[in-house]
């Protein structure tokens, strides 16, 4: 029995045509794609989110995983998680989900809450006076 050799002619014809275009094309190394541009995630908060009880449990928490690291680290990461706490409270109250009223009274509680590393004056400090801006 004879066997059509039509498959073999048509792979030899692709190869044909593909062999010029594959060769002729300049090596110019490898491209990269651009990056993508960062992208700023915001969360859009819910009814549950935006209970004082649920902001100050967060805000308690969120700095807990690093209370090893030092004084400068702490800080910054405070007032980090300040700015958030602002930007948290303002799209709750964008969104009707707190008033004003209470947003800014928690902000007020949570930013001035309780420092227990930090004593208390008995007296006042004169007006010179500079913090030193470490922990006693």
């Amino acid at each position: 029995m004879i066997q059509p050799r039509l498959p073999a002619t048509l792979a030899l014809a692709a190869l044909v045509i593909l062999v010029p275009t594959v060769s002729t094309a300049a090596p110019t190394g490898p491209t990269r794609p651009q990056p993508p541009p960062p992208s700023k995630v915001l969360y859009d908060p819910d009814q549950a989110t935006c209970q004082p009880a649920s902001v100050e449990r967060t805000f308690a928490e969120q700095l807990r995983p690093w209370a090893d690291q030092p004084e400068p680290v702490q800080a910054r990461l405070r007032l980090l998680q300040a700015e958030m706490l602002r930007g948290s409270l303002q799209r709750c109250v964008s969104r009707g989900l707190l008033s004003a009223a209470d947003a800014q009274a928690l902000e007020q509680r949570l930013l001035a809450g309780p420092q227990p590393s930090s004593p208390q004056p008995s007296s006042p400090q004169p007006s010179n006076a500079q913090p030193s801006g470490q922990r006693p």
